[in-house]
């Protein structure tokens, strides 16, 4: 949370070009893969995976209108525009969607089949393929930290150049994304249990809420700033 709302303040409030844009930004790198880790750990635990998936996809819903203000600073021009720029509460709805189409019993063909097309909607959201395809990491390797830490920064590595290479103009300023690789600073000291990594009823709704509260908050102080 502290990481995200520093990468979402240096977006809309610090010059691109400063190195305080590029410190915060590298910082807020570590949310998403954070955030997908807790997936992982959340789909093995939950109660109810369905219930869970369709937790995602009503605050993805919510967080929208918040998420595509700050991205783009209007309102949509159209539908299309809307429906293809997603918030990151999209994109782990999708990782939570491939990995209960990884558990199910379909024919393995026809789950891989599935899974490819989920995992392409992925396209349409915060962080891309990136999400689903850490999620399968995180959960395929949930027994054997060293895979699933060299898989993590293989997959990174591979985002962040083909990144860097479609704005090569863009390369130095881009490398703020090598911070992704700093969540497996926190990934790796996780200690998480059964019993731990059910949050309180409560707690949890803060987790979700907070998402587009801060966004809506930021919107409002950027608006009453100009």
């Amino acid at each position: 949370i502290a990481a995200m709302t520093v990468d979402h303040i240096a977006f809309m409030f610090v010059a691109p070009d400063s190195f305080l844009y590029f410190v915060m930004r590298l910082i807020g790198r570590i949310t998403a893969p954070i955030m997908t880790f807790m997936l992982a750990e959340g789909f093995r635990y939950t109660r109810s995976r369905t219930k869970y998936l369709l937790r995602l996809f009503v605050f993805a819903l919510i967080s929208q209108p918040f998420y595509f203000r700050m991205l783009f600073g209007h309102a949509p021009v159209n539908v299309l525009e809307y429906l293809t720029h997603w918030n990151v509460m999209f994109t782990l709805a999708v990782a939570l969607l491939s990995l209960m189409l990884l558990e199910s019993k379909l024919p393995p063909t026809l789950r891989l089949i599935f899974m490819g097309v989920c995992i392409s909607f992925a396209q349409f959201g915060d962080w891309s393929y990136m999400v689903p395809i850490w999620a399968i990491i995180f959960y395929v390797f949930r027994d054997d930290w060293r895979k699933q830490a060299m898989f993590f920064m293989l997959a990174s590595l591979m985002m962040i150049r083909v990144m860097v290479r479609s704005q090569p103009e863009n390369a130095l300023a881009l490398s703020y994304q090598y911070g992704t690789l700093l969540a497996q600073i926190p990934i790796q000291r996780y200690q998480g249990d059964d019993s731990s990594t059910r949050n309180k009823s409560a707690c949890k709704w803060v987790y979700y809420m907070y998402y587009p509260l801060h966004i809506a908050a930021l919107l409002l102080i950027k608006s009453l700033s100009q």
